[in-house]
């Protein structure tokens, strides 16, 4: 798989960086997904279909259920100081009702004993929907979407940034490239399910 952001590759070989990785480096150091699923027209893989119901048909009793798949799959927490969710602009929140990050988060933080701020990193800017664009435009409809609310708690901190889903990587690698800037000393990501 690439080191920097876990895209598995067919076939045995060694661990190489992906084209996308090397053409254009992340800002976060690692990430890695719990599960793939594929979003094809034919039926949806049953994870897909999990992460839909909890996501869009505001199913949060799926939360600890799929927190607790992602903290067995990836028991990597004990090696952060901090969690951060992926926010949600204010407009996306009350429209959701619920930030699906948050909740997963909250629980891998008391499964892990890693304090959790889901305050520290904030959604400035309201964006469209990433959904349907493709990574160029997801990339520009991110950037400075992002902000930092407090400094002071993320300088030299290594920061465990937690999302549902990961696609083209561009929103965590806002995410990322924002509090590097403020002064976190390392940030990894760590999503429930990477699309294929």
């Amino acid at each position: 798989m690439c080191p920097h952001c876990g895209l598995p590759f067919a076939g045995v070989g060694i661990d190489h960086l992906c084209d996308r990785c090397r053409r254009r480096p992340p800002r976060f150091d690692q990430a890695r997904a719990c599960a793939l699923y594929d979003t094809g027209p034919e039926t949806p893989s049953p994870l897909a279909a999990v992460v839909h119901q909890f996501k869009y048909n505001r199913d949060v009793t799926l939360a600890p259920l799929l927190a607790d798949l992602l903290a067995a799959r990836c028991p990597y927490g004990n090696h952060y100081d901090v969690l951060v969710p992926v926010p949600l602009h204010i407009e996306r929140l009350r429209w959701r009702g619920f930030n699906q990050a948050v909740l997963l988060a909250r629980r891998l933080a008391r499964l892990w004993s890693v304090h959790l701020d889901p305050f520290l990193l904030t959604r400035i800017r309201p964006t469209p929907p990433q959904v349907g664009l493709d990574e160029g435009e997801r990339r520009r409809n991110i950037v400075g979407a992002f902000a930092v609310r407090h400094v002071e708690r993320i300088r030299r901190r290594r920061v465990l940034l937690v999302d549902d889903v990961y696609t083209t990587g561009a929103t965590v690698n806002e995410c990322a490239r924002v509090l590097k800037r403020n002064g976190a000393r390392r940030v990894d990501v760590l999503v429930l399910a990477r699309v294929m």
